[in-house]
């Protein structure tokens, strides 16, 4: 890491890079069933399925060191539920930063700040599905979840088949008439192929997939046009290569040299970033005493958070509202509807408000709520 620093102009401490060089991140997916009749894919990755992996599908990442094999943070979704872990002073001491100062930030935390404690402390916290469905509809301005009549809930937007088979078709295309095979012999009991293909040529073959099939595909966003991505031209225009090892018939790891992304092109240092696959039986299992995260005590943390997380104490409510937040300017009828067309609700807009958020504040919170 130090001599692709040099090389490139791009200076990295020899104590950053052993920090950087000794983590390792392991994601794991684990299914009882059939990929395609679990929740996940039977409910096209939407609601609370789509954040938590859906019944079925138990999905694990782990960030960990290499060298002392500690598990610095964990994250599983089981079901319908996730769990954390993490070892925040741990990573503090990783990053060189005394881990005294972390006991100091959880003195300063409120007392509704309790699972967010728990978690800084090593202790396993969960989400239940309930709360999950409750973030969701709030993401998205506060939607009630049945349908127009009150009945229901809407089925996801179905896609014709035909659309479907025209991507694949195009994928196909797209990666056959820019993707090349080198066969580059054995490296121990592996089968080493190189997959390479010239970059900017590959991803407009590949925008021009995607954008085709977003405008057959109901409630897509706008895809961007050629134009708002510059047509490409900050994609590097050169051919990019990874070694896949092949053992059994399986990719066993592709390794990719970093430095071919660099804007020299004459590198003389390398940098490989190596994903290792493994089909082993993995076990993901639910924690047992996961602490629950209660929606209404995040509520509250998140808004005392929005006043600069200054933590003091209230108890003078000389200046404050009843809920011991200070209110922004009050929203105009006009501003309301303004939001509103932004997609969050009076009764979004106004809980924003009494948290302090004024309405440039708000506005400019609205792409990611909506």
């Amino acid at each position: 890491m130090v001599a692709f620093g040099e090389a490139t102009d791009s200076p990295i401490e020899k104590q950053e890079a052993e920090l950087l060089s000794d983590l390792k991140l392991s994601v794991s997916l684990s299914n009882t069933k059939p990929l395609k009749e679990t929740g996940f894919f039977k409910d096209g990755c939407s609601g609370a399925a789509g954040a938590t992996g859906g019944e079925g599908v138990s999905i694990g990442y782990a960030l960990s060191g290499k060298k002392n094999d500690k598990t610095y943070l964990d994250l599983r979704v089981i079901g319908d539920k996730a769990y954390a872990k993490a070892d925040v002073r741990g990573l503090a001491e990783l990053a060189g930063e005394d881990a005294a100062t972390v006991d100091q930030g959880l003195s300063e935390l409120p007392p509704e700040a309790a699972p967010i404690k728990d978690l800084i402390d090593g202790k396993w916290v969960s989400v239940d599905p309930d709360t999950f469905k409750e973030l969701s509809r709030q993401m998205q301005g506060g939607l009630p979840e049945q349908g127009a009549a009150g009945g229901s809930p809407s089925a996801a937007p179905s896609v014709d088949p035909s659309v479907l088979q025209h991507f694949c078709d195009s994928m196909k295309k797209s990666l056959s008439e820019n993707v090349s095979l080198e066969d580059l012999g054995k490296s121990g009991d592996a089968d080493v192929i190189r997959v390479a293909a010239p970059l900017r040529p590959l991803v407009e073959s590949l925008y021009d997939s995607f954008s085709e099939v977003a405008q057959d595909v109901p409630g897509t966003p706008k895809f961007p046009s050629r134009k708002e991505f510059g047509d490409f031209q900050d994609v590097p225009n050169r051919k990019l290569a990874a070694d896949v090892r092949i053992v059994d018939g399986r990719a066993s790891a592709i390794t990719v040299d970093l430095a071919q992304f660099a804007d020299k092109t004459d590198w003389s240092a390398h940098l490989p970033l190596r994903l290792g696959i493994s089909t082993r039986d993995v076990s993901i299992a639910a924690p047992s005493d996961a602490t629950p995260l209660d929606l209404d005590k995040l509520q509250e943390l998140f808004a005392s958070m929005d006043q600069g997380g200054d933590y003091e104490d209230f108890s003078d409510d000389s200046g404050f509202d009843s809920n011991g937040l200070t209110p922004a300017e009050p929203l105009t009828e006009s501003e309301f509807a303004q939001l509103k067309q932004l997609g969050i609700d009076r009764e979004t807009a106004e809980a924003m408000n009494r948290s302090g958020l004024a309405f440039a504040e708000i506005k400019e919170l609205a792409p990611e709520l909506t």
